[in-house]
C-alpha cells in the first residue's frame, strides 16, 4: 500500500517532467523525423529555474548565450559551442540564463536506438572529440535551412555517425595540455617546434599521437579551433566576415570561406544567412 508520502512524492516527481518535444523557452523552429524531434529553443525572457526532466534522451547545441546548469554530479558552465547530453529521466536545472539564448534541441527516443542498433552511452558520447560532435550538429543545424526531401534522410545519416563509439585508452599526459594551448591561443598560428618545446616532447611523438587520438592532425585542430570561434561571431555579433576572418586568425576571407567549405560543407554567408 502508498503511503500519503509516497504518493506525494510520486506527484512531485511527476510534475518534473516534460512533455516530449516540449522545452522551456520559446520554439522557433521544429522538424521531425523517425522516432525524435529536432528544435530550435530560444530563450529572450526568464523561464522556470525549477528541477525538471525528460522522458526521451536528447542532446542540445548551445548556439547563442548559456546558462549555469545543475545536475546531480555538480555544476555546468554552459556557453555558446558547448554540446551538452542527456540521458532519458537526468534531472537538472538551468539558472542565471543569458538573454538571448539560443538551442539546437534533438529528443530521440528509445525506438531510435533500438531500431538502428545503437547502443547509447552518454558517457562514452561527452568523451568524444568535442569538435566531432560540434560539427555534426552544424551540418544538422544547416540541413534545417535546406528543409527538402532530402533533409530527414540526412539528418538520420548524420546522428548514426554521432553514436558511433571508439574505445580511447592510455591517453598520453601532455595531450591535454597541448588542446589546451591551442584553444587558449584559437586566434593564433603556434609552429609545432613551439608547441614542443612547452611540452619538453619530441615533434615526431606529438604528430603522431595526436593524429592517433584527435582523428586527424594538429593543422585540421587549429583550424578548427578558429572555425568554431568564427561560427560563434558569425551567429552572435555584427561584424563583417571580413572582420570575422582577421579576427580569428585567418589571412583573409577568402582563406576563412576556403577553409569553412572544406570542414563544414558550407560558407560563412551561408551561415549567416541561416541565423
Amino acid at each position: 500500500m502508498c503511503t500519503s508520502t509516497h504518493i506525494q512524492l510520486l506527484a512531485i516527481i511527476k510534475k518534473m517532467k516534460l512533455d516530449n518535444n516540449y522545452f522551456l523557452g520559446k520554439t522557433s523552429n521544429k522538424f521531425n523525423i523517425e522516432y525524435g524531434t529536432i528544435s530550435l529553443i530560444n530563450y529572450n525572457k526568464p523561464v522556470s529555474e525549477e528541477w525538471h526532466y525528460h522522458e526521451n534522451f536528447h542532446l542540445s547545441l548551445i548556439l547563442q548565450g548559456g546558462n549555469l546548469e545543475s545536475r546531480k554530479k555538480g555544476d555546468i558552465q554552459v556557453s555558446t559551442g558547448k554540446v551538452l547530453f542527456y540521458n532519458e529521466g537526468e534531472l537538472h536545472c538551468n539558472k542565471h540564463t543569458l538573454f538571448p539564448s539560443k538551442n539546437l534541441n534533438i529528443e530521440l527516443s528509445n525506438d531510435f536506438f533500438k531500431n538502428n542498433d545503437i547502443y547509447l552511452d552518454c558517457n562514452k558520447l561527452s568523451n568524444k572529440t568535442p569538435f566531432s560532435s560540434y560539427f555534426k550538429l552544424i551540418n544538422i543545424y544547416h540541413e534545417l535551412s535546406i528543409n527538402d526531401l532530402h533533409t530527414s534522410n540526412s539528418i538520420c545519416n548524420i546522428l548514426y555517425t554521432l553514436f558511433t563509439y571508439e574505445e580511447v585508452k592510455n591517453k598520453p599526459n601532455w595531450l591535454e595540455k597541448l588542446i589546451e594551448i591551442i584553444e587558449d591561443r584559437w586566434n593564433e598560428f603556434i609552429p609545432l617546434q613551439e608547441l614542443a618545446s612547452i611540452l619538453n616532447v619530441h615533434p615526431v611523438t606529438i604528430s603522431k599521437y595526436f593524429r592517433r587520438y584527435q582523428h586527424g592532425t594538429i593543422g585540421d585542430f587549429m583550424r578548427i579551433v578558429k572555425l568554431k570561434r568564427a561560427f560563434t561571431f558569425l551567429l552572435n555579433s555584427e561584424d563583417s566576415i571580413t572582420e570575422i576572418a582577421y579576427n580569428c586568425g585567418f589571412s583573409d576571407q577568402s582563406h576563412m570561406t576556403k577553409v569553412f567549405k572544406a570542414y563544414v560543407g558550407f560558407t560563412p554567408k551561408g551561415i549567416r544567412l541561416i541565423s
